[in-house]
């Protein structure tokens, strides 16, 4: 077996491994994820690294060489699911090619990682998966191999609800608070600059503030970070902050709303994958919304673990699903979130986690 790379954390890495295997990789905008599992449904090798989207990450080819090449040999198939994927033909084009190189010898899918994400939530059967982390997106399946997809679109053009919209979405109302635009979100904006260690008076706090993006080395996850702080402040009794998480549910429920209506008006069951959902506050807002979400059958990796499953022929029934989902679980991040509930004891908006990642 190789040596891991320097560039990966090394979560679960046995001294050796046997049998048939399949692989799975989840690559978000934040962290990317591959994972080896044997016919027994146990793994047999883990890794993560930073982000691997292509539209915002120049080095996505060599993350995934370091990331995959140390878990790929002889597996059976291998399944793949990437942000930015689809969404232009010709980089999907390289991608495919490039995934090839890197497994060469067994099956490979190459898909959405909200797609895969859908897949391990429901198991393959009908229903909407809602994605927030970095980005976010809700991808539906009927269960009769029908797909749609709703969002995704980008920081640019939409992402609504998402870390990064959340956070960019308070950046915002420092700004305006600051130059006297939104005077209600002056208490907002000076907590969250005494939280960063910024001054809380212009023009010394927009000084500070454009410093801090303009340092960053991947300014769209240092914003989407700050969705953790507009959690804590809502948690503290914070009227903008809890407004503003409000928001995010909204937004996030439009795309179910969608969904569903896409898919032929059927009140499909929804779940989530996604570090956002890390907030109960989101969580709670969204129930009211959409009703009460189904917990995730599986981790997003599981998805693709599933389907490299399937693909490579394993009789595949509901005890291996329940063996699979029992050893993805003690993995760092691939924990299902817990259901719905409101409670002061917030698990912190995160854009690092998987459920999850899409992201």
């Amino acid at each position: 077996m190789t040596d891991s790379p320097a560039s990966l954390s090394p979560a679960f890495v046995p001294a050796a491994w046997s049998g048939p295997a399949v692989l799975a990789v989840d690559g978000g905008g934040t962290k990317t994820a591959a994972v080896r599992v044997g016919q027994d449904g146990q793994i047999q090798g883990y890794y993560t690294t930073s982000g691997s989207n292509p539209f915002d990450q120049p080095d996505w080819q060599q993350i995934l060489s370091d990331l995959v090449l140390p878990l790929s040999t002889g597996v059976q198939a291998a399944v793949f699911g990437l942000a930015g994927y689809g969404e232009n033909r010709a980089l999907g084009q390289t991608i495919r090619a490039h995934l090839h190189t890197l497994c060469p010898d067994g099956t490979l899918s190459l898909s959405n990682d909200v797609d895969m994400a859908c897949t391990g939530a429901f198991a393959g059967n009908a229903g909407v998966l809602l994605l927030s982390g970095t980005g976010s997106m809700a991808w539906a399946h009927d269960g009769n191999g029908n797909t749609t997809r709703v969002g995704g679109w980008g920081g640019t053009f939409g992402d609504e609800g998402s870390a990064y919209w959340i956070g960019r979405t308070a950046l915002q109302f420092i700004c305006q608070a600051l130059d006297g635009r939104k005077p209600e979100a002056v208490g907002f904006a000076q907590a969250v600059c005494t939280h960063m260690g910024w001054p809380t008076t212009a023009p010394a706090a927009m000084d500070a503030l454009l410093g801090w993006h303009a340092e960053q080395p991947r300014p769209r996850s240092a914003v989407a970070q700050c969705a953790r702080l507009v959690d804590e402040l809502a948690e503290a009794g914070c009227v903008q902050a809890t407004a503003l998480l409000k928001d995010a549910a909204a937004q996030l429920a439009a795309h179910i709303h969608t969904a569903r209506a896409r898919m032929g008006g059927k009140t499909l069951p929804w779940s989530y994958a996604g570090s956002v959902f890390n907030s109960p506050r989101i969580r709670a807002e969204l129930t009211a919304l959409c009703g009460a979400p189904q917990l995730p059958t599986l981790p997003p990796l599981g998805g693709g673990v599933l389907r490299a499953a399937r693909q490579a022929g394993w009789s595949i029934d509901s005890q291996w699903i329940a063996t699979l989902a029992q050893s993805l679980k003690n993995l760092p991040s691939s924990h299902p979130v817990h259901a719905p509930r409101v409670g002061r004891n917030s698990a912190a908006l995160s854009s690092n986690g998987a459920a999850s990642d899409v992201g």
